[in-house]
């Protein structure tokens, strides 16, 4: 999955960045038209930062996602009287803590 979304986010930066310099061309910016060159040169390293800034953003999302998800839980533990759910809830925020844990771990290793 990582592999095609790599492969198909690096054909599209390919892509926009020779519509941006045939545009360049177009208007006879040929300052531009050497920047986008430069851009191009660098592209193994432009998209592998790209690529790594939104595995960042997704696992912030999943983050907050999971966090939300533990609030509507505590929530329920709270109001609950029934015993059967509450040990239930507790196991969903349990399963929801690890959840988190991994994300974190994601993150942190990210960051290296």
């Amino acid at each position: 999955m990582i592999h095609k979304h790599h492969k198909s986010f690096t054909q599209t930066w390919i892509n926009d960045h020779l519509d941006l310099y045939n545009y360049a061309q177009s208007i006879s910016d040929t300052e531009w038209q050497e920047e986008i060159i430069a851009s191009m040169r660098r592209q193994d390293t432009l998209v592998q930062q790209e690529l790594r800034r939104s595995a960042r953003f997704e696992l912030w999302r999943k983050f907050d996602s999971i966090n939300l998800d533990m609030l509507e839980l505590y929530h329920q533990l709270k109001t609950s009287q029934d015993e059967e759910q509450v040990e239930e809830l507790r196991k969903k925020v349990w399963n929801l803590r690890l959840q988190r844990l991994e994300v974190v771990k994601q993150l942190h290793q990210g960051m290296k």
